[in-house]
C-alpha cells in the first residue's frame, strides 16, 4: 500500500491523501477496504503528521471507516467530479463539526501559549481536517489545478507545485523513463 506525506514531494493535501487511499495503483488494495486495512493506513497518516496532531483515540472502528469513506466520496466527488449537494453537505458538516482550531491557553507558570484544540477523536479531527482543505482548494482554486500522475499505472492525484510537475513522485518518474527506455531497446516487429 502506498502512503505519502514524504517532503520529497511538497506540500501534502489531506484531501488528496484520502482520495488516493482508493485509486492507488491497480495491483493494490484500497486502503479502507475493511476495518484492519483502515487502521493500518490511519496509523500511517498518524505516524506521518507531527506528534500529538490527532490527539490520543487513533482507533478505526467500523463507524470511523464508514466516515473515512463518505468523507472520501464526498471529497473525490467535490474535486474531481460534479459536485452534488450532498457532498457539500457531508464536507461542510465535518468543516463546522470536526475541523481542529487554535486556541489560547495560559501553561502552569502563567504564560500565554497556543495550543490545537481537537473536537473529537483521531479519525473524526483528521475528517475534519480534510473538509478544511477541501474547501481551501476550492477556494484557492487548487482544485483546477488538481491533475493524476503522469505514470499510466498510477493514479494517484495531485496538485503540481509547478506547471512542468507530471509525476507524484521521483519513483514514479523514474518508472516512466525506465519503461520508455526498455520499450526503445525492445526489437520492433
Amino acid at each position: 500500500m502506498r502512503f505519502r506525506l514524504g517532503a520529497d514531494e511538497g506540500e501534502t493535501r489531506p484531501s488528496l491523501v484520502l482520495i488516493s487511499s482508493a485509486i492507488a495503483a491497480p495491483d493494490e488494495a484500497d486502503a479502507l477496504a475493511d476495518v484492519d486495512t483502515a487502521e493500518a493506513w490511519f496509523d500511517a497518516v498518524a505516524a506521518a503528521l507531527p506528534p500529538g496532531e490527532l490527539g490520543d483515540d487513533l482507533g478505526v472502528d467500523a463507524e470511523a471507516l464508514d466516515a473515512l469513506r463518505q468523507v472520501r466520496g464526498a471529497v473525490e466527488q467535490i474535486l474531481l467530479g460534479r459536485p452534488r449537494a450532498s457532498s457539500l453537505a457531508v464536507v461542510n458538516r465535518y468543516d463546522t463539526e470536526s475541523a481542529p482550531s487554535w486556541g489560547l491557553d495560559l501553561d502552569g507558570r502563567g504564560d500565554l501559549q497556543v495550543s490545537r484544540r481537537l473536537w473529537g477523536p483521531g479519525v473524526e479531527s483528521w475528517l475534519g481536517t480534510v473538509a478544511a482543505d477541501c474547501i481551501d482548494l476550492v477556494r484557492s482554486g487548487g482544485r483546477d489545478r488538481l491533475t493524476t500522475c503522469a505514470t499510466p499505472t498510477c493514479r494517484v492525484v495531485l496538485l503540481p507545485e509547478h506547471h512542468r510537475r507530471r509525476y507524484c513522485s521521483a519513483a514514479c518518474a523514474h518508472r516512466t523513463r525506465q519503461a520508455r527506455y526498455h520499450q526503445s531497446r525492445s526489437p520492433r516487429p
